[in-house]
């Protein structure tokens, strides 16, 4: 396994989710039936990750704390910081240097969402690269709102084009990603965009210029979300609920995940049941004892 640790941003102000966001972050708003943070923690445990970076706004930490504590509960060791100015998604690379100490890492935005069982393979696929970096990619009916893969004839990548007025495909790359040590050198070398921030596609790009960079595409029967407002937290919130009355589990779940992960016993796994207080969610995690 070559991605052994994991960064967290969850530092946005989440403007575009006011009022809600005026006394909490967005991270910590539910989706569904959980914290949105959770979603984002269950992708790097099922990609075996154990350390785990948590960089949200200096004024977070203590709600991040109270939730989330040293992870040893989970059989994980947790790390807050926090950005001092969001000057960009590259910038968390260059915040959490130290916790990543020129390892590989996943760097996760919190409020992005993967659903279905064959994403966990995906992931497992992803940690057999032995060097370079990794996106995935995903086909969407609205390539235009993030960064968009222009293959050639060969179907090798041509260019990563950010948000593009008219995409050249429906092949986009969602808010996981999979680096080396060599990312922290590409981020010192990047400036401001227009819109006065580092662009994290010019990372990609950095590693496609070495011809280092690794595409893994998403299968179809996995629904991804970009939460950024209300209705897309609405819609995520709608699929999650299906897809568990239909499967019978539960997605995002960061304690049956680390349960059969094995990195917790079955005695540990009652016992933060226990710490719940009654809800659906903790009837949902009894039934997995």
């Amino acid at each position: 396994m070559r991605f052994k640790k994991g960064i967290i941003l969850a530092a946005g102000k989440g403007t575009r989710l006011s009022p809600a966001t005026k006394i909490t972050t967005k991270p910590l708003l539910p989706l569904y039936d959980k914290p949105l943070l959770y979603y984002a923690l269950s992708n790097l445990i099922n990609a075996g990750v154990r350390e785990v970076l948590f960089i949200s706004q200096k004024q977070d930490i203590p709600q991040f704390k109270k939730l989330f504590g040293t992870g040893k509960q989970l059989g994980m060791k947790f790390s807050y910081s926090f950005q001092k100015k969001q000057i960009g998604i590259p910038d968390a690379i260059n915040i959490g240097r130290k916790f990543t100490a020129n390892k590989p890492f996943i760097l996760a935005l919190a409020d992005n969402l993967f659903i279905g069982k064959s994403f966990k393979l995906t992931l497992n696929q992803v940690q057999s690269i032995s060097s370079g970096a990794a996106v995935l990619a995903v086909k969407t009916k609205y390539p235009s709102k993030s960064a968009v893969i222009e293959f050639d004839k060969k179907n090798k990548i041509k260019s990563i084009i950010e948000k593009p007025k008219k995409p050249k495909s429906n092949l986009t790359i969602p808010g996981i990603y999979f680096y080396d040590q060599k990312s922290i050198s590409f981020v010192k070398k990047l400036s401001p965009s227009k819109r006065g921030e580092l662009e994290i596609v010019d990372v990609h790009s950095s590693y496609l210029l070495e011809k280092n960079l690794s595409i893994f595409p998403v299968k179809n029967n996995v629904k991804w979300f970009d939460t950024g407002d209300a209705v897309e937290m609405l819609e995520a919130s709608n699929y999650v609920h299906k897809y568990q009355k239909k499967e019978k589990t539960l997605v995002g779940s960061i304690e049956l995940d680390s349960y059969l992960k094995g990195w917790i016993s079955k005695k540990q796994f009652k016992l933060l049941i226990d710490q719940i207080p009654n809800s659906n969610y903790k009837l949902s995690l009894k039934r997995h004892i």
